[in-house]
């Protein structure tokens, strides 16, 4: 291919050499010490006194640092909680993202792939002809044909060959930020929607070039995998009318779609599954699925294994903006156990394991009201006066038992087991002082609060206030809003506990100093893990009087505030970021038992009322 528009300038780039260990912005940072320029240096140590504060450069990942530190859109700071102006932020992100490109070598590879004199190079001058003065291409079209450039280079591919089998694929296995996606349909666009111009035509295949799928397009289920589920919805919705042989339609096409969006939503979730191990050889998943089109037996799809590890990735992300709730996700389960019984595909084992799980059944609870054992559990909450008080204390009394503990070994060296279960107490106790004395938040989001790191939303006294402090940014609520900064409440004794938390408890994790966690996990610095957590919940719960769960945690708290006045709904519903109709759906009997004692009340305010008016009349 001849090329039609050279440049003036040709560079010759050679790619930086990088180390073999590149994973977080510590990496970054020596390897601009020993090699890079002064002012790169600089900007990474603002970035850790200024925007970590104060955390090790160990906790941000290279990966982490475009979502932790977003571009400013619009003039808008994207990082308000940071003590850097816009202009500050800005000069700070752009400096840490040349260390980067710096460190890795992505900035001499991409200056190298920008220098080559090859089809994009004719492709970017012949659309920039085209953008000046009036021309048929606009000016803000150029942008996304540059990086659509770059990402073509990356998968050595010219513009020639961008209908060439393979060429999506190629396209697809170089793409890195999420953000290339959208940029590269724009720009596949707009070479199809001006390849007319001879200068474009010239370098672009005869055929229209392919547009890259969109994220909801690579969703889509593989058609021989969705023909099956289709057939499953069909004989779940008919019945055979016996009289003539034929099939009759069972349910309404509103049920049919249910059927449809449930059985999908499990196919599409056994991809991203983790695998799991269990002593039970009937949910022991060591081997997730990873291509659905590899599959033959679609049926096979729902054995008990694969709803189970469907179900566990259903609620590891219920949590989070535009994934199901737990009430839609105990609809969707229900639907695909009716499906699968109509289908001969469903055994009393798998009915029970998954209707047994705590997620199901918590769903169901949400969605039908709350079930009569732990409405009872709720009921003994405020009728024994002892068992609330525990309640409002069981922070206290938890590190209570974990410093007795920490006596008895005073003069000598904790065995493990003793070690262990001051972890779990000490670590329970510091999530129930949150609860209590801060807020009644999520077992997922109390479990994620990060004490370090960009992303920081758990704050010690001083850094955003007097107190602690925490807040939940709206990409980690279900609501998709953002849960306003929380201060513990000192007269709810939850600053004192989280003081001995932080300087007793937290250092006997092995990786406490390079997790950004609150509460790092036993065995890496990531977060606790949940089952290890509630594990460790129930026991200590148990240990002082109170049997339950950390989900039992919420209904108590809301128990309590809805007895002390049924006004206080809409505060509850806050609180627990539930909707109100929710609130009032579980905790009905609440109001029920007040408004009977307020009818017994007026029933015997007017009988005194009437027995006074006959003694008078009497007298």
């Amino acid at each position: 291919m001849k090329h039609l528009f050279p440049t003036s300038k040709t560079q010759n780039a050679t790619s930086a050499q990088a180390p073999t260990k590149m994973e977080t912005l510590q990496d970054v940072r020596d390897y601009i010490a020993a090699n890079g320029p002064a002012y790169l240096l600089a900007a990474l140590d603002r970035l850790h006194s200024r925007a970590l504060f104060g955390a090790s450069l160990k906790t941000l990942k290279i990966a982490d640092f475009d979502p932790t530190f977003p571009k400013s859109v619009r003039g808008i700071h994207p990082r308000p909680d940071l003590p850097q102006d816009l202009e500050a932020y800005k000069r700070t992100r752009s400096d840490c993202r040349r260390a980067i490109a710096f460190a890795t070598g992505a900035a001499a590879e991409k200056q190298e792939l920008r220098a080559r004199q090859d089809g994009w190079a004719d492709l970017l001058a012949a659309a920039k002809l085209h953008s000046t003065n009036g021309g048929s291409i606009h000016p803000n079209a150029l942008s996304p044909l540059a990086t659509f450039a770059d990402i073509a280079r990356r998968g050595g591919i010219e513009p020639w060959d961008l209908a060439a089998p393979g060429a999506t694929d190629r396209i697809e296995d170089v793409l890195q930020a999420k953000t290339e996606r959208e940029v590269v349909r724009r720009a596949q666009k707009t070479l199809n929607a001006f390849r007319y111009l001879p200068e474009l035509g010239a370098l672009l295949p005869t055929e229209p070039v392919p547009v890259q799928p969109s994220l909801r397009d690579l969703d889509a289920l593989p058609a021989h995998v969705d023909e099956v589920a289709f057939a499953m919805i069909k004989k779940a919705s008919t019945t055979r009318d016996r009289t003539t042989g034929k099939d009759a339609v069972r349910v309404g096409k509103r049920a049919r779609d249910r059927y449809r969006a449930a059985l999908r939503h499990h196919l599409r979730a056994l991809p991203h599954c983790k695998p799991y191990h269990d002593p039970d050889p009937l949910i022991d998943y060591p081997s997730p699925l990873t291509d659905l089109n590899a599959v033959n037996d679609v049926e096979g799809l729902f054995s008990v294994d694969h709803l189970c590890a469907s179900l566990r990735r259903t609620e590891e992300v219920e949590h989070l903006p535009g994934t199901l709730s737990q009430t839609s996700a105990y609809a969707y389960y229900n639907n695909i156990l009716v499906v699968l019984g109509h289908n001969g595909l469903l055994d009393d084992e798998t009915a029970e394991i998954i209707k047994s799980s705590e997620f199901y059944q918590q769903g169901k609870e949400l969605a039908n009201g709350m079930r009569p054992a732990t409405a009872r559990w709720c009921q003994n909450l405020i009728a024994d006066p002892t068992k609330e008080r525990r309640f409002r204390n069981l922070h206290r009394l938890m590190m209570r038992d974990a410093e007795k503990i920490l006596a008895d070994a005073k003069y000598r060296e904790m065995t493990r087991i003793e070690i262990e279960r001051v972890r779990a107490l000490g670590t329970c106790a510091a999530a129930s002082a949150i609860e209590w004395a801060g807020a009644p938040i999520r077992m997922v989001n109390c479990l994620g609060l990060r004490l370090h790191g960009s992303r920081q939303n758990f704050f010690t006294p001083g850094q955003k206030s007097s107190t602690y402090e925490f807040f939940l940014p709206k990409e980690e609520t279900k609501a998709g809003e953002e849960v306003a900064p929380v201060e513990l409440n000192a007269d709810l004794h939850g600053p004192e506990v989280l003081d001995w938390y932080i300087e007793t408890i937290r250092p006997l994790f092995p990786h406490a100093d390079d997790s950004i966690y609150l509460f790092p996990a036993v065995e890496s610095p990531g977060p606790l893990n949940k089952n290890t957590f509630d594990g460790w919940f129930q026991r200590a719960s148990g240990s002082v009087g109170l049997h339950m769960t950390f989900h039992k945690w919420r209904h108590g708290y809301a128990t309590i505030l809805l007895d002390q006045n049924w006004a206080n709904l809409k505060v509850a519903a806050d609180m627990l970021g539930n909707t109100m109709s929710v609130c009032e759906t579980n905790y009905t009997w609440i109001n029920k038992k007040k408004l009977h004692k307020d009818g017994q009340r007026m029933m015997v305010e007017r009988s005194h009322e009437k027995d006074a008016e006959v003694m008078g009349a009497r007298t």
